[in-house]
């Protein structure tokens, strides 16, 4: 097979893909933009500290975890409308009440029903892209494009927030944002009786039917499991990547503006990391055809941590910072491909399968949202925001080595003994 079947151009005339990048985008963009105004709009008009303000970050992240294993298992091309009606309608709903309510209680019932909502869409979305894409492209070319929009959404909604905010304020801007969710799941539906033509037909995808089962928790877990090695390594490299950005976007806004950054300034550099991200993630199929994406893990894992180390030593400077957010866009688009590609290619065919392993895949993402916020925030209540960053990189590259020192050593025990 040659490279230009492999990594397609999916926006050709008879692609059934274009729908769920361009769905994906505008989701990406509204939660990327809600979620950097969070921050700064909970320390600076409510009054909140940084615990508080890490723990109410990671409640979006909770309920979209708790949310996964049954999303999971009960999708189906049949219920794939419901799903993703439901996830618009409450993330848009959860967009618009954010600037009535001011405890932190209520406040966190917000976060869980958009975390709920963003799970719905986006377990949904990304089962069915890899459903329905064509027999000719692989799987690291549709999880390329599919992460590249992710990360045009980001970018988009960082530039989009900052822009706005400092413009209108923050809650005409909360109110703006609900209308994202609102116009991804009307081009969702828009385009869905194509794409599950094309998820329902085996030729064109290359798939084998599967025997039919009824969903249920218990067989969720099971699933789980008993799931290959390769789909619990994409999911640790994807939560190691929101691990990073779950600190980046919950405490840098933070630690900018009292620097002396404007919102317009830390909106840009949360735009550029997102756009070095997509940008990297659209080219990797040429590199990963040549290159086996395993050996760029560790690497990139390095950068990403040297990207936390290095932020607060120039948190004063908009220049200065601008290549630590590249190199993290840069890290975080390269473990993004290749981890979700090992997942999918190792986790089996068919509906069932595919929809397991993209919620393994968006748990381990959760995951890293849930771990970074609050251990972020207990760190800076105690040592400071700045003490915080480099903090937290030196846990990341340690918990990691762990990992490897572990991985290795199970390796070895397995293996039969030569004679």
């Amino acid at each position: 097979m040659t490279e230009a079947p492999r990594t397609r151009n999916p926006f050709t005339r008879d692609s059934p893909l274009a729908a769920s990048y361009l769905c994906i985008l505008l989701y990406s963009a509204g939660e990327a933009a809600l979620h950097l105004l969070v921050p700064p709009y909970l320390a600076d008009d409510l009054g909140f500290g940084p615990a508080l303000i890490g723990v109410l970050s990671a409640v979006f992240a909770v309920s979209s975890l708790v949310m996964r294993l049954p999303v999971g298992a009960l999708y189906s091309m049949q219920r794939v409308r419901m799903l993703l009606l439901a996830g618009g309608l409450l993330s848009a709903g959860a967009f618009a009440v954010v600037p009535l309510v001011s405890s932190s209680v209520r406040f966190g019932a917000i976060m869980v029903l958009d975390g709920v909502g963003w799970a719905l869409a986006t377990t949904t979305q990304l089962a069915v892209l890899v459903a329905s894409r064509p027999v000719d492209m692989t799987v690291a070319s549709a999880m390329g494009w599919y992460s590249g929009f992710t990360g045009l959404g980001h970018a988009a909604g960082g530039f989009a927030a900052g822009i706005v905010a400092d413009s209108l304020g923050y809650g005409p801007s909360f109110v703006a944002l609900a209308l994202l969710p609102v116009l991804a799941t009307a081009v969702m539906f828009r385009a869905l009786p194509a794409q599950l033509d094309a998820a329902a037909d085996p030729v064109a995808t290359g798939a084998t039917a599967p025997a039919k089962s009824k969903p249920s928790m218990v067989g969720a877990i099971g699933a789980v499991r008993t799931m290959p090695m390769a789909v619990y390594s994409g999911a640790l490299v994807m939560f190691f990547i929101n691990y990073q950005s779950g600190l980046l976007n919950t405490f840098h806004p933070v630690l900018a503006l009292a620097a002396g950054l404007t919102l317009t300034q830390i909106g840009t550099l949360t735009s550029m990391r997102s756009l070095a991200s997509s940008a990297t993630r659209m080219s990797s199929g040429a590199l990963f055809a040549r290159t086996n994406g395993a050996r760029l893990t560790t690497p990139m894992l390095v950068l990403g941590a040297a990207s936390l180390w290095l932020l607060p030593l120039v948190r004063g400077s908009f220049w200065w910072q601008l290549p630590i957010f590249l190199g993290a866009g840069l890290a975080r688009g390269l473990l993004r491909v290749t981890g979700a590609a090992e997942a999918f290619e190792g986790g089996g065919d068919g509906e069932r399968a595919q929809g397991m392993v993209a919620a393994v895949l968006h748990m381990g993402l959760d995951f890293g949202k849930v771990a970074g916020p609050p251990l972020g925030g207990i760190i800076a209540q105690v040592f400071g925001v700045p003490a915080m960053f480099q903090i937290c990189a030196v846990v990341m590259l340690a918990a990691y080595a762990i990992f490897r020192f572990l991985a290795v050593r199970s390796a070895r025990a397995t293996q039969p003994v030569s004679r």
